[in-house]
Formats: structure tokens, C-alpha cells, sequence
């Protein structure tokens, strides 16, 4: 699992609300693409930073990497800037 943490710019901010649709629309096929389920794009409380992005994937680090590598192919203005990502993985004793 992916948690990513970014700030917004101001090209979000005078987005459309077609222009933001159109972009998660995207950003969740793209990420499809790259073997990531993108499950949450919102508003982060408790940190400093707005949206988070949460994603699952049974994939490696790398498939993670190369769809980020690639959201610039999307076709749209720099949205977001200043990211982090927490990347969590399971408990080796929880694994099947």
C-alpha cells in the first residue's frame, strides 16, 4: 500500500470541477495500468499536506515508481508539487 502526500498548486486550485474529474479520472487508469488500485483521493487531516493519495497493489516499489514517473504523460498542468510517500507492507507472519 501506497500512501502519498502532495501540495496542491495553483493550477488545482483554478481547476475546473470538470478539469479535477477528468484528472482522477486518469490518474485512476494510469495507475490501473501500472497494476495499482488507486482506493482513496482526498482531503488529509493531520497533515501539512493536501490531497493524500492511497493506493493498493500486490506489485513491487518499482511499479509504484514507474506510474509516478509517468504522471506527467497525463497530459495535464502540474497539479500537485512537495510529494511523500509512505509505503506500508504487511507483517511477514500475517502472510499466507
Amino acid at each position: 500500500m501506497f500512501v502519498r502526500y502532495c501540495e496542491s498548486t495553483d493550477e488545482w486550485a483554478n481547476a475546473t470541477t470538470e478539469d479535477r474529474k477528468n484528472y482522477y479520472n486518469k490518474l485512476k487508469e494510469s495507475a490501473k495500468e501500472h497494476g495499482l488500485d488507486l482506493v482513496f483521493f482526498g482531503p488529509a487531516w493531520g497533515v501539512i499536506e493536501s490531497p493524500a493519495w492511497v493506493l493498493t497493489s500486490d506489485k513491487s516499489l518499482d511499479n509504484y515508481y514507474n506510474w509516478m514517473m509517468s504522471m506527467g504523460d497525463l497530459g495535464f498542468p502540474q497539479f500537485f508539487n512537495n510529494s511523500r510517500t509512505v509505503t506500508l507492507t504487511e507483517a511477514p507472519f500475517l502472510m499466507g
